[in-house]
């Protein structure tokens, strides 16, 4: 019985799955049926792998040839199967050794000229080989750089067929001569039109707060921010700086650990981009613009792939969105279910596909349509109706779980100075540091002391603890005015929690063990203002 049995790996969204391929040669009329949920592009390896395999000394055999994908209940998409489809077939017609490939996982897409082109996702599918206890991985040369970071399992990077076949050791006489030498395959990034509207920096922490004269209410509450994970609507005339002041939270962020940077790699290795070494530890800062998709921002269809939008590009950092009232209302509302969950879901005809989504949101926008409305050059020409409709833009139900809003006034001199406001400023120590390295040991040192407070407990910063937990731990006396609110109904049980969030934030910024009055009533203005 003419069996083979291939390893290799199928990627949904960013969950990898062992795929074994089953190759049976029988007697019958000739013909090739790949069986186990393929779609149509993986249908159409049948002429790739015929194609590729007649570049060698392989004769075709004229017989009934099956393939099966098991698990078979598993839909599995694009053409990363191929090479180990091919390489099944050798097996099954005795032509490699089977115990060779008991340990080994094969995945890359043929040529039909026999050469082994490039495929997406090879970082999350070599780290799925190892944690299977495989020992190597065959992949093309192209992703080969790209693989060689996990360490742990050999990295085995091949051109063509026939080189994948002599390093398996078949015989030399069935190899036969490689094809002419080509130029270099380079990676080929998915053709995605939803990236025109999205920009990723992950670059080292070059922009820093003092670049930014004045607003230190702003810095000292994005600071506060960044300590506690929260998310941040800024409001401000045009050009008074609210893009440069979210651009630099990254640079106050604590660098990833090793974990993370792997997972955004594999984001990257995903979404058909190249991933660049060494590994930047530095948390992503994500850009959308205005007139972005919803596609672009939570995912979808790029040709026959489904890739990850804006929102888990931002995984693990900051997703900005300017002009925010601009956005469509869908793209808004998009946003909702992931700043609570963590993840986003990409629905599609024949199932669905989970993407992870945790970052920390900065919304922009004008206090008013014309732009005027606190500006001290020229007076705001909107009527009340258009304010309102202005401002409903944002829905109340996305508002409602924004932790903090910063109003951004305009700077009337050229200097760093001036003093913040008590407002968004309870410490009353040294207000002149203001740069990024200043600011960011503040924000460890807070992190610290939340992290030490929650261990064990499942988060470690207060954007994500339990509403519950907090109202248990907070000192009656400090919650009293936010139960008034309750009881009056001006105030929802969320909007409650988020103030919660914010005043533990706050003392750990100021090194206290429990927030007082004052840290609520601060947070309260951060929860409120602009709102």
């Amino acid at each position: 019985m003419n069996i083979g049995r291939v390893y290799t790996v199928a990627l949904t969204g960013m969950h990898t799955d062992t795929v074994t391929v089953q190759g049976f040669i029988s007697q019958g009329l000739p013909q090739f049926t790949i069986v186990g949920l393929p779609d149509a592009v993986l249908t159409q390896a049948r002429e790739r792998v015929k194609s590729a395999c007649k570049t060698t000394n392989f004769r075709w055999p004229q017989t009934r040839i099956t393939l099966n994908l098991s698990p078979s209940s598993l839909r599995k998409h694009g053409s990363s199967f191929d090479l180990s489809i091919a390489i099944c077939i050798f097996s099954a017609m005795h032509c490699i050794s089977s115990s060779i490939l008991e340990d080994t996982v094969i995945v890359g897409e043929l040529g039909l000229d026999g050469s082994v082109l490039p495929i997406v996702a090879a970082l999350p599918i070599v780290l799925h080989a190892r944690a299977m206890g495989m020992s190597r991985v065959i992949l093309p040369q192209a992703n080969e750089h790209e693989a060689q970071t996990v360490t742990g399992i050999d990295v085995i990077g091949v051109s063509s067929i026939h080189e994948t076949l002599k390093i398996l050791g078949a015989p030399v006489t069935l190899i036969g001569s490689p094809p002419p030498a080509a130029a270099p395959t380079l990676f080929q990034q998915i053709d995605n039109d939803s990236d025109d509207f999205v920009h990723t920096s992950c670059e080292d922490k070059t922009n820093d707060f003092s670049d930014v004269i004045g607003h230190e209410d702003a810095k000292y509450a994005l600071q506060i921010a960044a300590a506690g994970g929260h998310h941040v609507l800024m409001q401000g005339p045009p050009g008074v700086g609210k893009t440069m002041l979210a651009s630099r939270l990254p640079s106050i962020l604590p660098d990833l650990d090793d974990e993370d940077t792997l997972e955004l790699a594999c984001i990257r290795s995903a979404q058909g981009k190249p991933v660049h070494f060494p590994l930047s530890h530095t948390p992503p800062f994500v850009s959308v613009h205005h007139n972005a998709t919803l596609k672009s921002l939570v995912g979808g269809l790029a040709g026959n792939t489904i890739v990850p939008g804006a929102m888990t590009q931002a995984h693990h950092g900051v997703l900005f969105i300017d002009e925010a009232p601009e956005c469509e209302r869908a793209v808004m509302q998009a946003l909702r279910t992931p700043l609570e969950s963590g993840h986003v879901t990409v629905a599609r005809v024949r199932g669905h596909v989970n993407y992870p989504a945790r970052f920390q949101l900065i919304l922009a926008q004008n206090p008013c349509p014309c732009g005027r409305l606190w500006s001290p050059h020229g007076e705001c020409i909107c009527s009340s109706a258009e304010l309102r409709r202005y401002r409903h833009r944002i829905s109340s139900a996305l508002r409602d779980r924004l932790d903090m809003k910063i109003n951004v006034r305009s700077v009337h001199a050229l200097s760093s100075s001036s003093a913040p406001t008590d407002m968004y400023s309870p410490l009353s120590g040294d207000h002149q540091h203001w740069d990024s390295e200043h600011m960011r040991e503040n924000v460890r040192l807070a992190r610290e002391r939340s992290a030490a407070r929650y261990r064990g407990l499942g988060w470690s910063v207060n954007a994500q603890a339990p509403g519950t937990w907090l109202m248990e731990h907070t000192p009656s006396s400090a919650i009293a005015s936010l139960n008034a609110e309750l009881e009056a109904e001006t105030l929802s049980i969320r909007g409650a929690h988020k103030i919660l969030r914010v005043a533990w934030t706050l003392t750990d910024v100021q090194g206290k063990a429990q927030p007082d009055d004052a840290d609520i009533a601060n947070a309260h203005t951060l929860y409120c203002s602009g709102g």
